[in-house]
This record gives structure tokens, sequence and C-alpha cells, in this order.
């Protein structure tokens, strides 16, 4: 089954497009109060 993240560990690093079409890694964030993540299936 691979690799799975554990419970009160830190997240992988991973990066995503933005909405400017520019990369965002989640290790930008880093020291940041919160971070929420959405994955919409149904935007395009």
């Amino acid at each position: 089954m691979g690799n799975r993240i554990q419970i009160n560990q830190p997240a992988p690093d991973f990066s995503l497009t933005g909405a400017n079409g520019q990369p965002v890694r989640l290790s930008n964030f880093h020291n940041k109060a919160n971070v929420l993540l959405v994955f919409n299936r149904g935007f395009i």
C-alpha cells in the first residue's frame, strides 16, 4: 500500500499549481498558523 501519513506527524512537502498558474509548495507555508487544502474535483 506504500507510505502512509501518520497522525501528528508533519505532512510531506508537495507542490500544486496555484490559481495564477505558478507552482505553490507546502513548504512555503512552514511556520504559518494554519494551512487549509481543498481538492475540488468538480472545478476545472
